[in-house]
């Protein structure tokens, strides 16, 4: 069953009925009292539009948690498209590192 996590927000495939969180990364954090994920995600900016450094951490910071979404969820789903997530995460992660980020 599919449910989505209590902390991030993200769906993740339950395998149990109790379960509320996608990781024990975020039952910790539920435990620690972080807060729960906003009610929608940020605006992107307009294509061409000037990005202050702030904007830009921001992005990069969205495209490396959505690397790591693209690297979890590959494990969870049958090959071939678990190679096609593999495979995007490792670019997407190898894009961040060149850049140094």
């Amino acid at each position: 069953m599919i449910r989505k996590c209590e902390v991030c927000g993200r769906d993740y495939a339950a395998k149990r009925s109790t379960s509320r969180y996608c990781s024990s990364t975020c039952r910790s954090r539920a435990h620690r009292g972080y807060p729960c994920p906003p009610s929608s995600d940020p605006a992107s900016p307009a294509p061409g539009a000037l990005m202050t450094a702030d904007e830009v951490v921001d992005v990069v910071g969205r495209a490396h948690e959505s690397a790591a979404d693209l690297s979890r969820a590959s494990l969870l789903t049958p090959s071939p498209l678990c190679l096609s997530l593999s495979a995007a995460a490792s670019k997407i992660e190898d894009a961040l590192r060149s850049e140094g980020l």
